[in-house]
This record gives C-alpha cells, sequence and structure tokens, in this order.
C-alpha cells in the first residue's frame, strides 16, 4: 500500500515470512518512487526509472548492469522508516527516532480502536475496497477542529438538514442517508449533553448523536447473537453501549467505530490537505452492517455529500480570512471553566466545549517546542 507520511511518501508492505514494513517510497538509486500503485500485490518493486528491485522488506534484489559498477561499491535498499508499531491490526509508523512507545502514545483514546474491532463479531475487521478522497484548500487544522465541533452543525448545516430531519421516512427499516443528516440537525442542548473527552497528545472523542441503525430486525438480532456468542451478555452491552461520533488520533486519524469508517488526513501545503476515508467490514457481521457502513461513507465524505460541502466552503472561507490582516488571536474558551480532570491526566467537558480544540493546540505547541529545544541543542 502507498501513502505519505508527515508528507513523505512510503511504502507499507508484507513480506513473504508475514513481518510488515514501512518504508520510504524512495529508490536508492536516484530516488524515484518505485510504486507507484496505491495497493494491490507484488513479489518486488522495480523502480521504473531505471530498473533497480527490491523485496517486499526493501532489500536490494537486482541491478541492471550491475559490472559497471565500481568494486565494492555501497548499494542501498529502501530506507525504513525510524519505528513501526502496530496496534489490534492497525499500523502505525513515526518519522522520529525515539519516543513514547505506541500504546503508552495512544492512552486512554486505544478505546476508539478497541471498541470498533470489538465490534467484530469475528476479532478481525477488514477493509472495503475504495477510498473517498477529497481535497480542500485550507489548514490541516480545520479538520481536525471540525470533527470534534459540536456547535456547528446547526449553522454550517443548516440547509443540508433541515430538509432530511422534518422529512426522513424513519419507519423505513433499512439505511438512508437521511438518517445521517437528520442526527446533524438535533438541538444544541442535545448535543451538549453528549460531552467530550481530551487525553495527552491531543487525541479526545467527542459523544454520540441520536443515529438510529436502520438495520432489518433480523440482521440486528443475528448480530447481537454472534457477538454474545464471542463476547458473553456482560462484554457485547458494554460493547455497544459505547456511543461516540468521532474520535481523534491526533493528529492524522479519526475512527467511527459506530459507523466502521476511518479517515486519515494528509497535509499537502500549509493551505492544501488531502482526506482519505476508508470503510471497513466487521467480519462475521450480518451482510447489512456492510452496506450501513457503504451507506455512510456515502453521505458524509463522497463527492457528492452536502454535508462534506458545507464543511469544505467553511474551511476554504476561514483560511482566507485568517491569511488576511486582522485579530492575531482565535478563541477556543467555550466550556474552559466547566472542564473537570479525569484520571490518567484526561478531561471532560460538555459537548459544547472546546475542549478538544484546546487540547489539539496544547500537544501541538508542546511538539512545536519540543523540536525548538532539540536544535537549540544541537
Amino acid at each position: 500500500m502507498q501513502s505519505r507520511l508527515d508528507g513523505d511518501p512510503v511504502l507499507l508492505t508484507r513480506h513473504a515470512d508475514g513481518t510488515i514494513h514501512v518504508l520510504r517510497n524512495r529508490c536508492a538509486h536516484r530516488g524515484a518512487k518505485v510504486c507507484l500503485n496505491e495497493s494491490g500485490h507484488a513479489r518486488h518493486f522495480q523502480c521504473p526509472y531505471h530498473g533497480w528491485t527490491y523485496g517486499m522488506d526493501g532489500a536490494l534484489a537486482g541491478v541492471p548492469s550491475k559490472h559497471l559498477y565500481p568494486e565494492g561499491f555501497a548499494f542501498g535498499g529502501l530506507t525504513p522508516v525510524p519505528r513501526v508499531a502496530r496496534y489490534r491490526g492497525f499500523v502505525f509508523a513515526s518519522q522520529a527516532a525515539s519516543g513514547p512507545d505506541l500504546e503508552a502514545w495512544l492512552g486512554g483514546i486505544r478505546s476508539a480502536i478497541d471498541n470498533m474491532v470489538d465490534r467484530a463479531p469475528d476479532g478481525e475487521l477488514e477493509i472495503i475496497p475504495g477510498v473517498q478522497k477529497h481535497l480542500f484548500r485550507a489548514n490541516w487544522k480545520m479538520q481536525i477542529e471540525n470533527l470534534q465541533d459540536a456547535a456547528h452543525p446547526a449553522f454550517v448545516h443548516e440547509s443540508s438538514n433541515y430538509r432530511p430531519s422534518t422529512e426522513a421516512k424513519r419507519e423505513q427499516r433499512q439505511v438512508r442517508g437521511e438518517s445521517f443528516m437528520a442526527a446533524n440537525a438535533i438541538a444544541a442542548a442535545a448535543m451538549d449533553r453528549s460531552g467530550v473527552m481530551g487525553f495527552p497528545y491531543g487525541h479526545s472523542y467527542l459523544g454520540g448523536l441520536p443515529v438510529e441503525m436502520k438495520v432489518s430486525e433480523t440482521a440486528a438480532a443475528e448480530y447481537r447473537r454472534r457477538l454474545v456468542a464471542r463476547h458473553g451478555e456482560a462484554k457485547t452491552a458494554e460493547i455497544l453501549g459505547v456511543d461516540r461520533h468521532q474520535q481523534i488520533v491526533y493528529p492524522t486519524v479519526t475512527f467511527q467505530a459506530l459507523f466502521q469508517t476511518v479517515k486519515v488526513i494528509h497535509p499537502i501545503a500549509v493551505d492544501l490537505t488531502e482526506i482519505n476515508a476508508f470503510s471497513f467490514r466487521l467480519v462475521g457481521a450480518p451482510d447489512e452492517y456492510h452496506q450501513m457502513a457503504i451507506t455512510f461513507i456515502n453521505v458524509t465524505n463522497s463527492g457528492a455529500s452536502p454535508i462534506l460541502a458545507d464543511d469544505m466552503a467553511v474551511y476554504e472561507a476561514a483560511q482566507q480570512a485568517l491569511a488576511a490582516p486582522g485579530d492575531d488571536w482565535v478563541r477556543f474558551a467555550a466550556g474552559r471553566d466547566q472542564d473537570t480532570v479525569e484520571g490518567n491526566a484526561a478531561r471532560r467537558g460538555r459537548g459544547l466545549s472546546e475542549l478538544a480544540m484546546r487540547n489539539q493546540f496544547a500537544a501541538w505547541r508542546a511538539y512545536i517546542l519540543a523540536e525548538e529545544r532539540r536544535e537549540a541543542a544541537e
């Protein structure tokens, strides 16, 4: 799989021995990308420029006209990124050679991944082929802030939510796009009750929206039966009782366990961001849950989504306005005096609190200052 890490092109590979590697997608010869496909199956990578060939572990496997190089020449393979770790099937990579290990860094937001995987009756997730991509001309932080902002839907999505919220056919036992948009139109008081939680390193989650899971009664009963067979009654009730809307693994990944969706944020430039949204199948769940996930990602993340169009218009307008002369500050003070401290350095706020944004900027500031201190020491 080809992706980006902090803007740099990388490859996620599985070697013949089953090991996972994250390698820089950069030929050791002249620096060209060795893989141009987003995903697929291969036994090796061959650079399209001069034919240098590499194994799935990055080791150099072949060089055309090798006899032309000096004796003892230092040929190189594909460079691995400094650190790679996995958690419940998800692979995380870091450009930093040192730092907290993955589980310590995730901290309380591990529950976002746990809940999504635990919802699969067979204990595994399977990515649904295809990805919804979109670009917007604004800083990447706009998206991360927005996903934890319970105050904006009544205003930003007023036009797209009004009709669905008043005319949705709620008696129909199937997944409908109107169901998701109608949830955006709930009163601010209900949003406020949903609550928000912030964790160290900028992670956070926003409580759930009142979205009805429209699958047939037969599918719902069968799904629950399969979960109980795996987890037992008490654990199943605990898993299904988790009600969260957006969960942020700061700064670049978001989880929506209920809708089997993961988004990856790729900053391209200071004013250009690419979002990749993926759907996952709960292995062992009835097919209606698979179809529900596809409907959700199309309603919320496709080019035809009115919700997405609303948000991107605001991001880009804000980027343009913030780039112009004016007040030097933006204000994230809502709920500041009402936030409460939880265990393990977490903080809880009301749903309309701007706690999550404050938490994100505190983490960003810490990362920037750490880099400055490191450069000063060198």
